[in-house]
């Protein structure tokens, strides 16, 4: 895999119970790049992000995904576990805020089951949590926050540990103009630092202004039915 590569599948596919199997088409994502994966309904895009991002497996002899020059396929839970927040952020569909936690502490969650949290790890919270207007609701519970408002602390989560490779799985569904605009400019700012980043989505306004922020680092991956 090219230096430059952070993310290679050659074929992929994945199989519910009870379901006809999912397949998906080879594609490679560098550092500082965007892809948005778009299609209907149902056609597999948040199970392309789980499968990247460890959530779930990739079985054994269903294809090949090397991310940052590890093989997903057959990886035990424990090393997919592992992925996360440090190779992947992860931004889930459902939120998955814990209404027992702050939101700073909701933001924190991911890097201080995994270290003790420093000054520099709050510094980048705090910071995050201002550059997606939502500072002055550190100490709220996620209960009192609007959709957009939660939407953009699991972004801030995602994003805190630093990771090579975003994974946001419709980022902003049912978010008003403001909220998606606020998202995709973050989104955006990442990708300018260095990082990679997929995005499942549909919302046509986020697709326009990520391709505009982006620019010549944004690609579209589109997923039959």
């Amino acid at each position: 895999m090219p230096a430059s590569e952070l993310l290679t599948i050659r074929t992929l596919t994945h199989q519910f119970p009870g379901r006809a199997p999912i397949a998906f088409g080879g594609m490679a994502l560098g550092a500082g790049s965007m892809l948005l994966v778009s299609g209907p309904s149902g056609c597999g895009k948040s199970t392309l992000l789980h499968l990247i991002g460890g959530v779930l497996p990739v079985a054994a002899g269903d294809g090949s995904a090397v991310l940052d020059g590890r093989e997903l396929a057959g990886m035990r839970t424990r090393e997919r576990d592992q992925l996360r927040p440090w190779l992947v952020g992860w931004m889930p569909q459902r939120q998955f805020l814990i209404n027992g936690l702050s939101v700073i502490d909701n933001v924190l969650l991911p890097v201080s089951l995994a270290v003790k949290v420093n000054a520099d790890t709050l510094s980048r919270a705090d910071l995050l949590l201002r550059a997606l207007e939502i500072s002055e609701l550190s100490e709220a519970r996620p209960s009192t926050l609007s959709v957009g408002q939660a939407a953009r602390a699991s972004l801030a989560r995602a994003l805190l540990a630093r990771p090579k490779l975003l994974l946001a799985d419709e980022p902003t569904a049912a978010l008003d103009e403001a909220s998606v605009a606020l998202v995709a400019t973050q989104i955006a700012a990442f990708v300018a630092d260095g990082g990679a980043a997929i995005v499942a989505s549909h919302d046509s306004h986020l697709r326009a202004m990520l391709a505009a922020k982006c620019a010549d680092k944004f690609a579209e991956a589109g997923l039959p039915r």
